[in-house]
């Protein structure tokens, strides 16, 4: 699961309007879902300034997590690229958070409007990091950073007390550089 938030997104609107600001969401949209899919992921939401990917559904991978990761630094490598086309000082950020473990797949919502997606403490947890990630950081979580770790020795410890879950939930700054897309 990793969700992407868009930071300071209330302030640009109110600073450039959203007719200038839509069409910087909708390249960020753009570049987002095709690195999600290039990674065999879902996009399964899009939330205002906001995505929602799903990996290892409906096919299992694996190699999820690096699948996930992976396109989470694609991503923020995509917000640099669009950041570097703007002009006026405008600049996008982006925070990211991933997390694995059980979920459900399932249909959602009535008869008249219904929605495929995943439901669980893993989705929560994913969108609750994303809120703690700092412009350009990701966070992933400690079961999910356990399958990368050896790729991300440095990688800082932190715990949160997020939303909604009761107990501290340990993640792992991953560190962006040359390595980090390996």
């Amino acid at each position: 699961m990793l969700f992407a938030d868009c930071r300071g997104y209330t302030r640009l609107t109110h600073e450039l309007g959203i007719e200038r600001l839509a069409p910087i969401t909708e390249q960020f949209f753009k570049t987002s879902a095709e690195i999600i899919r290039d990674h065999h992921g879902i996009v399964d939401q899009l939330l205002g300034d906001a995505i929602m990917a799903l990996f290892n559904v409906p096919i299992k991978h694996d190699d999820h997590v690096h699948r996930a990761v992976s396109a989470a630094f694609r991503i923020q490598e995509g917000v640099d690229h669009i950041n570097a086309k703007l002009d006026g000082g405008i600049a996008l950020g982006v925070g990211i958070g991933i997390a694995t473990g059980t979920a459900l797949a399932t249909n959602m919502g009535s008869t008249s409007c219904n929605d495929y997606t995943m439901v669980g403490d893993s989705i929560n947890i994913a969108s609750r990091l994303q809120g703690k990630a700092a412009t350009g950081e990701i966070l992933v979580t400690d079961a999910a950073y356990k399958s990368i770790s050896a790729a991300f020795p440095g990688a800082v410890r932190v715990e949160y007390l997020v939303k909604g879950i009761s107990h501290p939930i340990a993640a792992h700054r991953l560190p962006r550089g040359p390595s980090a897309t390996t």
